[in-house]
């Protein structure tokens, strides 16, 4: 019974990494983003495909979803909302930055 689950585990972790899916993503992070990009591209009337999203799909909604983000950034600033933001946006010779963590 111990070497079927071994076995087992394998071929799950070959079959995942043949669907390029990242394993070293927590499935409640990927699912987050899987479900962002899908209202995202409803909401901007894009179809979304049961496929791997390409290189260039996702620049496109990530390039989407960065004017959405300065637009409600400015929303806020201009009512006097104060915003948090990440480091994401601070260059590397402003600030010495080690590593990005995605935290769920």
């Amino acid at each position: 019974m111990r070497t079927f689950n071994k076995i087992r585990n394998e071929l799950e972790r070959q079959f995942l990494e043949m669907l390029q899916f990242n394993i070293n993503v927590p499935s409640s992070v990927y699912a987050k983003y899987y479900f962002d990009l899908r209202s995202l591209a409803e909401d901007n009337e894009l179809t979304f495909p049961a496929e791997p999203l390409s290189k260039e799909r996702a620049k496109k909604l990530e390039a989407m979803s960065r004017v959405f983000e300065d637009k409600i950034t400015a929303e806020f600033l201009k009512n006097g909302i104060k915003k948090w933001s990440s480091l994401d946006n601070i260059s590397s010779s402003t600030i010495a930055r080690k590593s990005i963590a995605i935290l769920s």
